[in-house]
């Protein structure tokens, strides 16, 4: 089948721009289905269609009924709080793709757990935490402290903490029970995820802390081959929330540090998958008895990723999946000798964006890939563990070694400083204007 002729379906909160100019090179039909009108031209997109992300039986009969007039040829699970929507959907259509208990696992950390335990495969201990005010006694009586708390299917670093005593256990629950009373249509301003996570029986849960490096990767899986696309290194992290700072390609570890990780992951995705394509984006975090998996989301890391993929191998993941659902063999790829890092510069407090510093230091990064601020003056801005957006812009940065793009990357995080104001209640500010 030639690309012109196939159509590819999408549900997406917030789609990127590069996601949809990499796919509409591929010469498809792109049809997105997104909560809230898009922040970038898509008129040369075939169908712009908005639904109520929160609620998942309207989307998947809305795509059901476009399939009708127009059929899909893929439904492409790129955006992680849709991925069991996309299964959904996929399962309903007889479309290719995950199961949708697989899909369900990779979004709740806690059924992952379960498969991933069932199977032998090494992850930290977790449980479920059936009551938040009394979460600390499981803790005590089952991981000890230091400890990890999180949602069950929360994103991208929101709502993880690190507590040490039960008395930081009922601070940080506190925190936890906040974002699931959000309304579930909150705007994406806000909290973006907030349509995606809380959707589980168990809400809450509580995980052994571990302690090493960790690293993400990113891999394709078919039943005829797997192929690991790039494993990269995430900035040393202790707590008590885990904003993300850099990732980064080389890593610092050893060859067989490298294998052992690259098998964990696939093995990782198969439990889940069930012997069908998928691409994912598997988070490792490394102990003093080896490697456990923390979670694994069944889609391409973020665009950032795919775009370090891409300058690191030439493989596009986007792309390979797209293909491999369409019936594809899964191509051979060889890595170049060239490094890359994505950066972030996290938002340190919740307030008002006040005064910007130092952003001319892009202007003086070679190779600096792309750039994203994220915030002007006078924003809100939120900071974790409750923000779904804990940072004030985003980088990608490639170069001729590790030490290369690590020194730019210092470089800019030393030189932006962000001065944040305190909000203004609601109240003075009316009695203000009156």
């Amino acid at each position: 089948m030639e690309n012109t002729q196939v159509r590819i379906g999408i549900i997406h909160a917030y789609p990127s721009a590069y996601l949809i100019e990499t796919l509409k090179a591929t010469g498809c039909h792109i049809v997105l289905f997104v909560a809230s009108p898009l922040t970038f031209d898509a008129s040369d997109l075939e169908a712009v269609v908005e639904v109520p992300l929160h609620q998942p039986e309207k989307v998947i009969q809305t795509v059901v009924n476009y399939h009708r007039e127009k059929p899909f040829d893929v439904l492409l699970p790129v955006y992680e709080g849709a991925t069991a929507l996309t299964a959904h959907a996929v399962e309903r259509l007889g479309l290719p793709g995950v199961k949708v208990s697989g899909a369900a696992a990779s979004r709740n950390k806690y059924l992952a757990y379960q498969k991933w335990f069932s199977k032998g495969i090494p992850v930290p201990l977790t449980i479920a935490i059936q009551d938040p005010t009394q979460g600390w006694k499981e803790i005590e009586n089952h991981i000890g402290y230091p400890a990890i708390i999180k949602l069950a299917d929360s994103m991208n670093s929101q709502g993880v903490i690190k507590v040490t005593s039960k008395d930081d256990y009922l601070k940080e629950v506190e925190n936890l029970l906040k974002m699931l009373n959000r309304p579930i249509n909150l705007d994406l301003q806000t909290d973006r995820n907030r349509l995606a996570y809380g959707t589980s029986p168990i809400k809450i849960i509580a995980q052994e802390y571990c302690p090493g490096t960790e690293v993400a990767v990113d891999c394709l899986v078919t039943p005829e081959k797997s192929q690991v696309l790039g494993i990269f290194e995430k900035a040393p992290a202790t707590g008590p929330y885990f904003a993300e700072k850099m990732s980064i390609s080389p890593t610092s570890l050893d060859t067989e540090a490298v294998q052992q990780v690259s098998q964990l992951a696939i093995d990782a995705v198969w439990a889940l998958t069930e012997e069908k394509s998928s691409a994912a984006h598997v988070e490792i975090r490394f102990t003093d008895s080896g490697p456990k998996v923390l979670e694994a989301g069944l889609r391409p890391g973020g665009a950032y990723t795919v775009a370090a993929v891409e300058y690191l191998t030439g493989i596009n993941p986007y792309v390979e999946l797209l293909n491999i659902l369409l019936g594809k063999r899964l191509r051979d790829f060889k890595s170049n000798s060239r490094a890359i890092l994505y950066g972030g510069i996290v938002i340190p407090k919740s307030g008002v964006l006040h005064q910007i510093e130092g952003l001319e230091i892009f202007q003086k990064i070679t190779d600096l890939l792309d750039v994203q601020i994220l915030n002007q003056v006078e924003d809100k801005v939120y900071c974790l563990p409750q923000s779904a957006q804990p940072h004030f812009a985003y980088y990608l940065i490639g170069g001729s070694s590790r030490d290369d793009v690590l020194n730019k990357h210092r470089l800019i995080q030393e030189s932006i400083s962000l001065e944040i104001s305190e909000f203004i209640p609601e109240s003075q500010t009316v009695g203000n204007k009156s």
